[in-house]
């Protein structure tokens, strides 16, 4: 089961809405899950690569991976409802992004 056009519209939607200074177009591939090829819906920023996997109708995964090796999730095997799926895997990866980026700042104390 492919991604539809309308799926694919949805996910470019909340890629542009993220980084409208650069186009970040969103390619279709195939991912095996358990032994079985799936659809997937990639798009890359920078060091990351996202992806969006279609597992049935409805029914959707997505992770991410900073420097090609190192794999995340937003922490829920499956979504139902793909704008939830993206704004996840989106947010996971900010949030990661965020901490990687403040590790070295230390909170100023009041006196």
């Amino acid at each position: 089961m492919d991604f539809t056009q309308s799926e694919l519209d949805t996910i470019q939607k909340h890629v542009d809405d993220r980084w409208r200074e650069k186009d970040h177009g969103v390619h279709l591939g195939d991912i095996e899950v358990d032994g079985k090829e799936q659809p997937a819906a990639v798009w890359e920023h920078k060091h990351y690569t996202f992806i969006v996997i279609k597992l049935g109708a409805f029914n959707y995964r997505s992770l991410f991976y900073f420097l090609r090796d190192k794999r995340f999730d937003a922490g829920v095997d499956q979504y139902n409802d793909l704008d939830e799926c993206v704004d996840s895997i989106m947010k996971a990866q900010a949030d990661f992004s965020l901490a990687k980026s403040t590790k070295s700042l230390k909170p100023k104390e009041d006196k």
